[in-house]
């Protein structure tokens, strides 16, 4: 066993060594079934988890065959159609429900209240549990009640990208991004640059989702909790809506204006989360709020939907330290979990439980979680992951991550605040007066506070005026922009003013003439009565 040892420790260092002791752990730890000839087949669906994931999966759940003989029917969804084809399964017919099913973590309450999955504290101990990070944990019960209902599989976190080759080309640095004042003041003086593409496209800062998107709420997390803020927060035996709360309005006012911003963020309101990505990818913009599985991307040919010939491939993507706000710096950590489909008392229970212990064995999670790009939710494997400098910035910012409440009703909130963020979208593309935006603004996020309300239902007495106006001042206060050490130095842009601008510029001409007419208006009546003095005296 020593000279084995020694051997994995000199091909692969210490790290792999550790991996394959886990591995050999986590496979003792997995309940023993012997090899049976069976014709019970277990049932497992899952998503598409991107390039690599189909593939991924089929070669699992053959080695499952071959090492117990117990066959799997294998299912995959597309993400747009899961939620609704796992919800009409087992309300129809819970006999053709899977056996064991993937489900996004913020689901994973929702379907438990609803009695579709079932609690599998029993099996934790087998499956041990402890490898598991906390906060993916939280989302396996539902808030208040102690029963686990699933087990995280990978995680789904976001990051700020950025294109490597201009950024250095700018001669920033990583210090130049470390506040929410910082990030203004870059993508402010990326904006005043005149970097265009190869083809000759004008490259611009950054972009967040405004139009027929369903990642806004995703997106608006970090610049909300950051800001000490939250979107829903306990009250009495329940929660109540936060959007109302001084430091949520601060991080949303934030927010609005990156978003609406015609230099900073100018393709926001007409992109949703894919096409921000796209610009990323194609080079046409520097920085970029996006999950992990891009990395992997990069590793996959265009003949298989992958990016390894593409602009960003070969400028290269650096992840950035995530910025800080007065609260701190978090960003939004989701994923996905495994469980088990409540079928009562199916003579199959156990086979599936034996597939959801093999699944979580920490070399499948690690061979599935390359496969995928998304990180291993096992933290006995992140410390390896840690070592590829393409994903160490985004596993050591885990513990600044947070995940969303873990509510039944969290699918019917997370609605209302996609439904906000498009709406923003929406209301700026139509609405360029700063003052009529505040006012617009203001009401639609009175109006998703009242519906979160209601979907928790918690009641509250609030002023419609007084609040409108209170939300609107907020937003109309001027967010601190800290620049870059060599702002300076950059080329002033050459593009066409705004709207905004050429109305700003009229209002000040204008302004300025009246002040020189004021002025040489006043400066005629002093000479007036002065000369009007001296021909006194003169008398």
């Amino acid at each position: 066993m020593i000279r084995i040892a020694k051997k994995i420790v000199g091909l692969a260092g210490l790290a792999r060594f550790a991996l394959c002791v886990s591995v050999m752990l986590g496979a003792l730890a997995v309940p023993t079934v012997a090899r049976v000839a069976t014709a019970d087949t277990v049932s497992l669906w899952v998503m598409d988890n991107g390039i690599g994931s189909k593939n991924a999966l089929h070669r699992l759940v053959k080695k499952f065959y071959r090492e117990t003989g117990i066959p799997v029917k294998l299912t995959v969804l597309p993400w747009n159609e899961a939620f609704y084809r796992i919800t009409g399964i087992f309300a129809d017919s819970i006999a053709v429900a899977p056996d064991v099913i993937q489900l996004g973590s913020t689901w994973v309450p929702h379907f438990a209240s609803l009695g579709y999955i079932r609690p599998i504290d029993y099996l934790m101990s087998e499956i041990d549990s402890a490898r598991f990070l906390g906060e993916g944990l939280r989302s396996s019960h539902i808030s208040g009640r102690p029963e686990t209902y699933s087990v995280p599989w990978f995680i789904d976190v976001r990051g700020f990208f950025v294109n490597e080759r201009i950024w250095q080309q700018l001669g920033f640095d990583d210090s130049d991004f470390e506040s929410y004042s910082h990030v203004l003041g870059v993508l402010k003086t990326i904006a005043n640059s005149d970097l265009t593409t190869a083809e000759g496209v004008k490259i611009t800062p950054f972009a967040l989702p405004g139009k027929d998107d369903w990642a806004g709420q995703q997106c608006m997390a970090p610049f909300v909790w950051s800001h000490g803020g939250d979107f829903v927060v306990p009250s009495g035996k329940g929660y109540r809506s936060a959007l109302l709360d001084s430091n949520t309005l601060v991080g949303l006012a934030l927010y609005a204006k990156i978003m609406g911003d015609a230099q900073m963020a100018p393709h926001s309101l007409y992109e949703n989360s894919a096409d921000n990505a796209d610009g990323f990818v194609r080079s046409e913009r520097v920085i970029h709020y996006g999950t992990s599985e891009l990395i992997k991307q990069l590793d996959y040919p265009v003949e298989v939907g992958g990016l390894a010939n593409s602009a960003i491939a070969k400028d290269g993507i650096k992840v950035l330290n995530l910025p800080t706000g007065p609260y701190g710096k978090f960003s939004f950590m989701g994923g996905s979990h495994l469980a088990l489909g409540n079928k009562r008392k199916s003579s199959k229970s156990a086979l599936a439980e034996h597939l959801l212990a093999y699944m979580l064995r920490a070399d499948n999670i690690d061979a599935f979680s390359r496969q995928v790009g998304f990180l291993p939710a096992d933290r006995s494997i992140l410390h390896i992951w840690n070592r590829d400098l393409r994903y160490s910035k985004l596993v050591a910012e885990l513990e600044h991550c947070r995940s969303f409440p873990n509510i039944p009703e969290w699918g019917e909130v997370e609605k209302i605040l996609i439904d906000l963020s498009n709406n923003m979208g929406t209301l700026f593309a139509n609405t360029k007066n700063k003052k009529k935006r505040s006012a617009a603004l203001a009401k639609l996020v009175y109006d998703a506070n009242t519906k979160i309300n209601e979907v928790l239902a918690h009641s509250d007495s609030l002023n419609y005026a007084e609040t409108l106006h209170w939300i609107q001042h907020i937003f109309l206060n001027e967010y601190k922009e800290t620049y870059p050490k060599n702002a300076t130095n950059i080329i002033g842009r050459n593009e066409m003013p705004t709207a905004d601008e050429i109305k700003y510029k009229v209002v000040s001409s204008r302004f300025l003439l009246a002040s020189l007419g004021a002025g040489f208006l006043v400066l005629g009546v002093i000479v007036v009565f002065v000369v009007r003095r001296r021909k006194k005296k003169s008398r």
